[in-house]
């Protein structure tokens, strides 16, 4: 008992230090490429690092939470297969949320959309302040928030000429 929960905690432990150490390793050489004078290059920067480092997080606690339960004893085969199969199952009722993932890696593939672009999609205009694989967040000219999921997004507008 005593030894589970020393590897537990050790276990924890080094999932918080790897994590901490590759976002430090992101934010470096993300600051790396801060030092050009290529404003898309450096949008397209942020918009790798936040989504790398949410990525990131999730992963490497997933991972040593399924080491923590293996040293209880648990067996995480089975778990895995559910996982598998539940994820099925929720993919065919959350076709939108797939449609905004799907939607989300073309956008950030194909570098369409920056953070610091100025956007009309709709009705809606402002400033990209986020991109991630679900959603395009806005901030209008009156300091509005707005969230785009990305299916929602038919086509859009990139204005080259800033008005805030």
């Amino acid at each position: 008992m005593l030894k589970n929960l020393l590897v537990s905690f050790f276990y924890l432990t080094t999932a918080f230090l790897v994590n901490s150490f590759l976002k430090k390793l992101i934010d470096n050489l993300s600051l790396k490429i801060k030092t050009t004078n290529q404003q898309k290059l450096i949008q397209k920067t942020q918009t790798l690092k936040s989504f790398l480092k949410s990525a990131l997080t999730i992963s490497i606690f997933i991972i040593f939470g399924l080491l923590t339960l293996d040293i209880w004893g648990v067996n995480i085969t089975p778990f895995l297969t559910g996982a598998g199969l539940i994820g099925l199952s929720i993919s065919f009722g959350a076709q939108t949320l797939i449609k905004d993932l799907i939607s989300g890696i073309f956008i950030i593939i194909e570098n369409q959309i920056n953070v610091g672009d100025y956007l009309k999609i709709g009705s809606l205009e402002g400033t990209v302040k986020k991109i991630s694989l679900r959603q395009i967040i806005l901030k209008d000219e009156k300091g509005n928030i707005i969230y785009i999921p990305n299916s929602q997004i038919g086509s859009f507008t990139k204005i080259t000429k800033k008005n805030g």
